[in-house]
């Protein structure tokens, strides 16, 4: 999805609001400070997102007022305060810099009562405490948009002319045109046709009013000579016609209105009053992008068909699927898929992905040989599975897609427990696990509940982000509960002995204490650390992160909706702890999970044989006996656990569950990430700046190594050096940035081979001008 210029300034002012419950109260405001008053012609616009109070003369109409009207605002003791309370408002300060409020007792007197608000609430600025300025917000990688910019005069005025037709602008298009030069910014302020009527369109009063006698008329002279309509005589109506007809020179309408839909929120009701009215005649004719209605009504046969596929055989409904996608698969490339109204569409597509992946059963010889082929390619079926419940969000469309995807998955994965189940009664594999080594410089991050298919995504991110990453699988503790996966995985397991439930103990605890734990973990050499600690990476740590097991015990098949989310987390986490300088990290989880929509079918346990019960286990009393398989518990093979059979569950009404025997609960991901090869033999010693001069030093091999100065580390185009230079037999090399203007930016050194300049080898964040080592 797209976003535009105002999008980013929108979320960077919301940002700025954020803050920790719970250990901050809310700020009172966001100090916005603009001393050269660039950011003036935004803020009208800005409005309309959130509540902006400027400074200025008395016009609350426009919410703008003197200082002590401010405070009033801020105290709600005025009704233009209306603003939900859960938002933050922005003080808009034109005229005065951060610097003009630091000292109360010296700030100018327009502004000297509002002084204490930056103690009470934040100051939206740069990292390094300078104003955000136009130029700045386009260019820093730390708070902006990446975004390189001309370094010329013109460029800086044609900048400042075109603030407020910048916030249109989709950041995409943005980008294809860096860096950011003057005659692509003059262009802004006197916009495309195709930009105008879409505006026009979609605010008509506004529009007309902000043109002016003369722009209009000439509007409506370009209108009639291209498009062949009067916006005056003919109205919005006939316009949305026109477009959603796409005839001539209304192509281009259209392409710019799908560059950016959510620039227009009030043009998709304009296509549908303007479309075919009588609805039989979309089904008499071939579907058009244009009409939401065409969308809308294709989205509800496919809801219809959908739910029709649970009455089929399984192979029947993969034969529908794929005539559904022959149909549908188109809709995932039309605008409304963009808008997020064809939720079904982007399922489909994952729909069918899962028909294919469950047409083959998942079967093997031995425990290892079906674990492999799990590992490999069967963990697909799986990710297919949250994929397409992942991409609807109401409770009908999840209905249509659960029963579609139930029919494919649900017979696939019952034979592939029962099969799984079957070769492991007869095998009974070997489940221990070896503590991991205290070898310096490693860190074990425990994320429960991390299942192959979500590990795979996190492989894959890791592997984007150039990390060095090995995905082994190894077989889970039995039964397949946190409680006994979790200490398994420690590094200090064996000095663990059987407990009274499922978990093992520490000494004379009736069961191990996260206390316990922390104090076991460091007796033995390895730090505990807490969720933002990244300790000391000349030693060994342990530390956790994630929540799927947590998630999907409370929201069921809503897990698909968290899992990317979960993953990004894991993801975000294992980078800061890699950036901190650990050598290894090791991703380690206790068990998977198997997650079934509508439900896993129940299997009664006598409740008189069990001393503890879960979803897919249950510890036996000594000397039960229960008719289903039972298997030893990992801690202490005296005591007998039962596991249920096939995807069947021992408590009713459950989607998601673990404990049992399965290829999804007990092929467990292991994940070894280190920094890239080349990383490690190149690294930068320092980076010092002398004026607007670099002067870096690198370790390692940098024969044929070129440093460079940019915006963005992968993106040569956003060099912001007069040129990259070679690297000395010494690992030295100085680089200029010429323009001035881009002093106090964040910026980045990077160093690459000289054939290819696109993968650095290495990186270090500077701050252009700065005197301090960056």
């Amino acid at each position: 999805m797209s976003t535009t210029f105002l999008d980013e300034l929108v979320s960077a002012l919301k940002k700025a609001a954020t803050y920790n419950g719970n250990d901050m109260v809310a700020p009172a405001a966001v100090l916005w400070p603009d001393r050269s008053r660039e950011w003036e012609a935004v803020v009208p616009e800005l409005r309309r997102h959130l509540p902006v109070l400027t400074l200025g003369d008395y016009d609350p109409e426009n919410l703008t007022g003197p200082a002590i009207w401010i405070r009033c605002m801020i105290g709600r003791t005025l009704p233009q305060a209306d603003w939900p309370e859960e938002v933050t408002p922005v003080i808009y300060l034109p005229g005065y810099s951060r610097t003009d409020l630091r000292a109360v007792e010296d700030c100018p007197e327009p502004i000297r009562t509002l002084a204490e608000l930056q103690y009470r609430g934040v100051i939206w600025s740069q990292k390094n405490g300078r104003d955000w300025t136009l130029v700045a917000f386009l260019q820093s990688a730390d708070g902006g948009l990446s975004i390189p910019v001309a370094g010329d005069t013109a460029t800086a005025e044609a900048l400042c002319r075109a603030a407020a037709a910048l916030l249109a602008e989709p950041t995409e298009r943005l980008r294809a045109n860096v860096p950011l030069r003057a005659h692509f910014l003059n262009e802004l302020l006197a916009p495309d046709l195709a930009k105008q009527v879409l505006r026009w369109m979609d605010e008509p009063e506004r529009e007309r009013a902000g043109l002016g006698l003369e722009a209009w008329q000439a509007f409506r002279e370009q209108c009639r000579g291209e498009l062949g309509f009067d916006p005056e005589k003919d109205g919005v109506l006939v316009a949305a016609e026109f477009l959603g007809n796409q005839e001539g020179s209304w192509v281009k309408v259209w392409e710019r209105f799908c560059e950016a839909p959510h620039n227009y929120p009030q043009i998709p009701g304009l296509l549908r009053r303007a479309g075919p009215e009588q609805i039989a005649l979309v089904f008499e004719r071939t579907p058009l992008e244009s009409w939401p209605q065409d969308n809308e009504i294709q989205e509800q046969a496919l809801r219809s068909d959908l739910l029709e596929l649970a009455k089929q055989q399984p192979d029947e409904a993969r034969k529908a699927l794929s005539n559904l996608e022959l149909r549908h698969g188109c809709r995932r490339a039309w605008v409304w898929a963009k808008l997020g109204e064809a939720p079904l569409a982007m399922a489909l597509g994952q729909l069918v992905r899962l028909a294919d992946a469950t047409s083959v059963p998942l079967r093997g010889a031995s425990i290892g040989d079906i674990a492999e082929k799990y590992c490999i390619d069967a963990w697909q079926a799986d990710s297919a599975l949250l994929g397409a419940l992942a991409a609807v969000t109401n409770a009908r469309d999840g209905d249509a897609v659960a029963a579609a995807a139930r029919v494919c998955y649900e017979p696939w994965l019952r034979e592939t427990c029962e099969h799984f189940q079957e070769v492991w009664r007869i095998e009974s594999p070997d489940t221990q696990v070896r503590p991991a080594d205290r070898a310096p410089g490693l860190v074990l991050l425990y994320a429960d509940g991390l299942r192959m298919d979500l590990a795979h995504a996190l492989r894959d991110c890791l592997v984007h982000a150039g990390y060095e990453c090995c995905l082994r699988h190894r077989l889970a503790p039995l039964p397949t509960v946190t409680s006994t996966g979790k200490p398994a995985a420690l590094p200090v397991m064996d000095r663990l002995r059987p407990g009274p439930k499922l978990s093992p103990r520490l000494g004379e605890e009736a069961e191990l204490s996260s206390l316990g734990l922390r104090k076991l973990l460091e007796e033995n050499g390895f730090a505990f650390l807490s969720a933002d600690d990244t300790g000391d990476p000349s030693g060994c740590a342990w530390t956790e992160c994630g929540r799927l097991d947590e998630i999907g015990h409370i929201e069921g098949r809503h897990i698909a909706a968290r899992a990317q989310d979960e993953v990004r987390v894991i993801l975000q986490r294992a980078d800061d702890l890699l950036k901190a300088g650990w050598r290894e990290l090791r991703i380690v989880t206790d068990h998977g999970w198997l997650l079934l929509p509508g439900g896993l079918p129940t299997r009664n346990l006598p409740e008189a044989a069990t001393e503890i019960r879960k979803g897919r286990c249950a510890r036996l009393k000594p000397g039960a006996r229960v008719d289903c398989q039972t298997v030893a518990w990992h801690w202490d093979p005296d005591v007998h656990i039962a596991v249920a059979p096939g995807t069947a569950c021992f408590v009713s009404g459950h989607e998601f569950e673990h404990g049992g025997i399965s290829p999804q609960e007990v092929v467990i991901p292991e994940i070894t990430v280190r920094p890239g090869a080349a990383q490690v033999q190149l690294a930068f010693v320092s980076a010092r700046w002398v004026g607007m001069r670099c002067r870096v030093r690198l370790s390692g091999s940098f024969a044929g190594v070129m440093v460079d100065l940019r915006i963005r580390d992968v993106d040569e185009v956003s060099s912001v050096a007069a040129e990259p230079r070679p690297v000395d037999e010494d690992g030295q090399a100085a680089l200029l940035c010429p323009d001035q203007s881009l002093e106090g930016t964040a910026a980045v050194v990077v160093a690459y081979r000289r054939d290819a300049p696109s993968r650095p080898l290495a990186r270090r964040p500077t701050v252009i001008g700065a005197s301090e080592d960056a």
